[in-house]
C-alpha cells in the first residue's frame, strides 16, 4: 500500500482544479524566486559568458542496470537527429561497458560511470547543463524507457529549430505503454515488442531545454528558467506550468514511455528503491497494486509509431532495430513509411 501522504498528494496534484488554478499559481510564485537565484544559476551565467551560440541536440540520461536496453536506445536517438548522449551511471551490476564502449569510441556517447551522487539527480542534470552550454543548442532530459516521436518523419533537431528563441524549453507529453501480455522479457527491441498503450495521452511531460536558459532543476519533469515568467511550452506553444499540463497534447510530437514492460521487469523495479531522484527514493510508483490497475487500461490500443518513425529515419547498416524489423515485424501503418 502507498503511504497515505503520497496517495493524497497524488490525488490533489492530478485534479483538474489543482492543475488549472492552484498548481499554476504555485509555479508562478516559484518562478519569481528561482529564476535568478542560486549557485547553479550563477555558474550557468558565468559559463554562458565565454561560450558561443551553437546548434545540435544532446540528451542527459540516468542509468542503472540498463545494459540490455542501451544499444537500442542509442541507435534510436542517433537516427532521430541527436548529436550526443551523456549517460550518468550509478550502482549498475550488469556489463554496460560492453554495450556502450563502441559508442563512446565513435564519439556519440559520453559515459560518466560510477556517478558518486545518490540520488543521481539533480547533480547529473546540473553537470550536463554546464557541459552543454556553448556546445549544444538543446538538451533533452529523458530516461532509457522514453522514446520521442515526431510526426511526418521530422528529426528531433529539425523540430526544435522551429522553436522561437524566446522560449527556453519545450515540454512533450507521455503516451504510456503496457506489458503487451509479456510475462518475461522478450528478445526483441522495446519499441517492437511493446506496441500497446493507454488510449489517452498522459498529463506528465518531459522537456528539451536551452542549456544557457536553465535556472534551477525542479524535478525530472520540469525546470525553472531565466527570464520573468519564463516557462516551457507544449507543441502548440501553450505555456506549461510544471510537471503536468492539461489538456495533454500529442498531435505532432510526444514521448512513448514504456513504463511497465513485462511483468518480471516491472516487479524487479518495484522491489528495489529508485536512485534516480529524491521523489523516486521517497515514493515508489511501481507497486504491485498500481501495476495491476495500470495494466487494466495500459494495453487498450495498438501503437507502432516509434517503430515506424525509426524505420523511416535510420540509415545505419548495422542497426539492430532495423535488423529485427526486417526479420519479424510487419508495419501496419504507413504514417511514417518512406515513400
Amino acid at each position: 500500500m502507498l503511504p497515505s501522504y503520497w496517495r493524497l498528494r497524488e490525488k490533489i496534484r492530478m485534479s483538474s482544479f489543482f492543475q488549472k488554478i492552484i498548481g499554476r499559481a504555485i509555479f508562478i510564485v516559484q518562478i519569481l524566486w528561482c529564476s535568478h537565484t542560486g549557485e547553479f544559476r550563477k555558474r550557468v551565467q558565468e559559463t554562458a559568458k565565454t561560450s558561443a551560440n551553437v546548434g545540435g541536440v544532446a540528451l542527459c540520461v540516468r542509468m542503472r542496470d540498463e545494459a540490455l536496453n542501451m544499444k537500442e536506445f542509442v541507435e534510436y536517438y542517433l537516427a532521430a537527429g541527436i548529436s550526443h548522449i551523456f549517460i550518468y551511471e550509478a550502482l549498475s551490476k550488469d556489463d554496460f561497458h560492453v554495450v556502450l564502449d563502441p559508442f563512446v569510441l565513435s564519439g556519440h556517447v559520453t559515459l560518466i560511470d560510477n556517478w558518486p551522487h545518490v540520488p543521481i539527480s539533480p547533480n547529473a542534470e546540473h553537470d550536463c547543463i554546464l557541459r552543454c552550454i556553448g556546445k549544444y543548442g538543446w538538451l533533452g532530459c529523458i530516461d532509457v524507457d522514453e522514446f520521442v516521436v515526431i510526426k511526418n518523419i521530422q528529426r528531433i533537431d529539425d523540430f526544435l529549430k522551429a522553436m522561437p528563441s524566446r522560449y527556453p524549453a519545450i515540454a512533450l507529453h507521455w503516451k504510456l505503454f503496457g506489458s503487451n501480455g509479456h510475462i518475461t522479457r522478450p528478445d526483441g527491441p522495446v519499441i517492437a515488442e511493446y506496441t500497446r498503450r493507454e488510449e489517452d495521452t498522459n498529463l506528465h511531460v518531459k522537456v528539451f531545454l536551452r542549456p544557457e536558459r536553465a535556472a534551477r532543476y525542479r524535478n525530472s519533469h520540469s525546470w525553472y528558467y531565466s527570464g520573468i515568467f519564463s516557462t516551457a511550452i507544449n507543441e502548440h506553444r501553450k505555456r506549461v506550468y510544471g510537471s503536468i499540463s492539461t489538456p495533454p497534447t500529442g498531435e505532432f510530437a510526444w514521448i512513448n514511455h514504456y513504463h511497465h514492460k513485462s511483468e518480471s521487469e516491472y516487479l524487479a523495479k518495484a522491489n528495489r528503491i529508485s536512485i534516480l531522484d529524491p521523489i523516486g527514493m521517497r515514493f515508489n510508483n511501481r507497486t504491485l497494486e498500481r501495476g495491476k490497475k495500470y495494466e487494466q487500461r495500459a494495453n487498450a490500443v495498438c501503437d507502432q509509431s516509434a517503430l515506424e518513425y525509426h524505420r523511416a529515419l535510420c540509415t545505419r547498416k548495422d542497426c539492430s532495430i532495423c535488423s529485427f524489423i526486417a526479420r519479424t515485424v510487419r508495419i501496419t501503418s504507413k504514417t511514417y513509411s518512406k515513400s
